[in-house]
């Protein structure tokens, strides 16, 4: 009882006393502010990730393949006679027929009955995939259903260096799709098979009239595999920028 006497003492003499309702009525409102800012911080958060989300996901659709025209260009020995490395391009984009038939030329399926592709791989492991690098966005090539899944919105063309090219192809192998082998070695054939992919692409640009040069250097590499989501087991080997000749 004694203890609750003095409680209701205190709770008079703070609150009655017109010094101390003063000072408590200051400081509320000082809390009310505190909250309202906190608040508003909070929104701002909540508003600016859910626009990073929309950005991330900016309605990036896939893009439907055409069949590849398979009779077109030059003959083998005429290609590879005017075959060179080209730096510079228009900015023009690539027509659909064109991108279509490059990325299947590179690495696509020639042979459905078995899924066998145009640039061979060892031990068949078909380690290398094809992202596609546009001003809107990066994509990765479905060689299976023919069409080029959307990866992630935004250009990341300068993260493979200054280029005025449309598109550049980035050639990246997943060293765990060798059934055996150690490290060293899968990372050896890795090298070798992206060269062959490589090699495709550089001798269909010759063949069309379409313009490209391989390239080892990724001054935006870590952004790049940050895009990109990669594991550690994916390398990012070389990168093709590709576009018509430059008037």
């Amino acid at each position: 009882m004694n203890k609750r006497k003095g409680l209701l003492k205190f709770f008079v003499l703070c609150f009655c006393r017109p010094g101390n309702r003063i000072y408590l009525f200051f400081h509320f409102v000082k809390t009310i502010q505190l909250i309202n800012l906190i608040m508003k911080k909070l929104f701002l958060i909540s508003a600016a990730l859910v626009w990073m989300g929309c950005v991330a996901s900016q309605e990036l659709k896939p893009i439907e393949l055409l069949q590849p025209d398979k009779t077109r260009g030059l003959p083998v020995m005429q290609a590879l006679s005017v075959k060179a490395s080209v730096r510079e391009y228009s900015k023009k984009p690539l027509e659909l027929q064109d991108l279509s038939d490059l990325v299947w030329a590179a690495n696509g399926i020639n042979r459905p009955d078995d899924g066998k592709r145009t640039a061979s791989s060892a031990l068949n492991a078909q380690d290398v995939d094809i992202y596609v690098i546009m001003e809107n966005g990066v994509y990765l090539y479905n060689a299976t259903k023919r069409v080029l899944d959307p990866v992630v919105a935004g250009d990341y063309r300068s993260t493979v260096g200054k280029t005025d090219a449309p598109v550049t192809l980035v050639l990246i192998s997943d060293i765990t799709r060798f059934r055996f082998g150690e490290d060293m070695q899968r990372t050896a054939w890795a090298n070798i098979d992206a060269g062959i992919v490589s090699q495709n692409i550089s001798l269909f640009c010759a063949a069309t009239g379409l313009k490209t040069c391989p390239k080892a250097g990724f001054p935006g590499m870590d952004k790049l595999r940050e895009a990109l989501k990669l594991q550690t087991t994916q390398y990012v080997i070389l990168n093709h920028p590709v576009g018509y000749e430059k008037e």
